[in-house]
């Protein structure tokens, strides 16, 4: 499980997101099913943002030109501080959504630090980002042309003594976003392979620089995830239970992340709502926003979070601002019909719904939840016939259970006399 793919493997997690169960549904969204015991005591506090060999003394920060976090990044990664610097600035404006400028800070890293692959791989990342705020495939084409072409610049690179540990981290998140990407096409034994490739290249970086604590970040995803699943299965061997160990590694990145903080907030954020801690993930949510208040990926995951705590004018405000942010963005408008659903607004649900049915790059299962809604609006409204069509519409895109167990409801409703359609 690679690192700069966080963004990616957090939805890809949870799919479309979970969704507390109505009165008489199961309607769950969750990827990850099953019921998670309590954690075995909560994650001890994370450590200090320096430890006392990266900690400068005062005079040391005034005499230098370049923030303190680009010296602690140089020093474990064996770089140049100002390379380290570059690489700060340009992911920040990714977070930013700034991403041409990205792409320029890149690119221009790239005059000054000529064979270092940065160009190739942050096109790469750019067509992803993309993808992932509507999470559908509507530039795959353009994604793949550039990872294809980040993987050629990598190992031209890689032909060359020195930066090993940052271009096997490179070549791990080419690679890893290749395989999440693989994955929600449903390849699961290439996505698998290319997973295999990207840890491959995560222990190559971490045995070239083995102080470099962003890679704490791929250990307490692995350590959490891997936790939550086989706690939710008997259909896979004992791995224990390490999610408090996996929080306090991601704990680690939040706090003294060279590039990867930001991500590690997001990340925990995810696995607090896998275990029904809203709050806690709120507020990591808040914090990314402080710094990012523009990202529609962490906005958007918190007015979902917000739909499931029940602060469903919260939600609609969050997804309102996504909206100002980029009116041309699709997803939100599946969200913003499941919070308005919540709250009885059922003809604005509806036209939410309806508007994202419309559009050209839903996948499968994107389509048969829309459908699903649609026909929870329909019946809230008493449309009983009008419901049962949406319901079975939905059970044939891809066999949704939700619907299929809502057309079995509303059938025996008819059959008592209940209702009539």
């Amino acid at each position: 499980m690679n690192l700069l793919t966080t963004f990616v493997l957090g939805l890809a997690l949870v799919g479309p997101g979970t969704a507390h169960a109505e009165p008489e549904d199961d309607d769950s969204e969750k990827m990850v099913g099953g019921t998670l015991p309590p954690l075995s005591g909560a994650p001890r506090s994370p450590v200090k943002e320096f430890d006392d060999d990266h900690k400068p003394s005062l005079d040391e920060l005034k005499s230098r030109p370049l923030p303190n976090e680009a010296y602690v990044g140089a020093k474990m990664l064996d770089l140049d501080p100002q390379f380290v610097n570059a690489v700060q600035v340009g992911l920040d404006q990714m977070y930013q959504r700034d991403y041409n400028g990205a792409r320029d800070t890149f690119e221009a890293m790239e005059e000054t630090f000529p064979n270092t692959a940065v160009g190739a791989v942050i096109d790469m990342l750019v067509w992803q980002a993309l993808m992932l705020e509507n999470f559908d495939y509507k530039y795959d084409k353009q994604y793949w042309t550039s990872s294809k072409a980040a993987r050629g610049a990598l190992d031209k690179a890689m032909s060359e003594p020195g930066n090993e540990s940052w271009e096997h981290l490179l070549m791990a998140a080419v690679l890893g976003v290749e395989s999440i990407h693989t994955m929600r096409k449903t390849q699961y034994l290439s996505a698998l392979n290319l997973a295999f490739q990207a840890m491959d290249h995560i222990e190559k970086s971490r045995k070239a620089n083995p102080d470099f604590i962003d890679l704490q970040l791929a250990d307490g995803m692995y350590n959490y995830w891997r936790s939550v699943v086989t706690l939710s299965t008997n259909a896979l061997p004992d791995f224990g239970d390490e999610r408090v160990k996996g929080i306090e590694q991601m704990q680690q990145v939040e706090r003294a992340g060279v590039f990867l903080a930001p991500m590690a907030t997001l990340s925990l954020a995810f696995s607090w709502m896998e275990e029904n801690d809203y709050k806690q993930a709120a507020q990591a949510l808040a914090r990314n926003e402080r710094r990012y208040p523009d990202n529609i990926v962490n906005n958007m995951v918190t007015g979902t979070n917000f739909i499931y705590m029940k602060r469903y004018p919260e939600a609609l405000e969050r997804f309102a601002k996504i909206e100002k942010t980029d009116p041309k963005n699709m997803r939100v408008h599946y969200w913003k019909g499941v919070a308005l659903l919540r709250s009885k607004k059922h003809d604005e649900a509806m036209s939410s719904f309806q508007t994202y049915l419309g559009y050209e790059h839903l996948e499968d299962y994107q389509k048969s939840w829309t459908l699903y809604r649609i026909g929870q609006v329909q019946r809230a409204k008493q449309q009983w016939g009008e419901a049962y069509e949406s319901f079975k519409q939905a059970s044939q895109v891809d066999g949704h259970k939700a619907a299929k167990a809502a057309m079995d409801r509303l059938k025996k409703r008819k059959k008592d006399g209940k209702i009539d359609f």
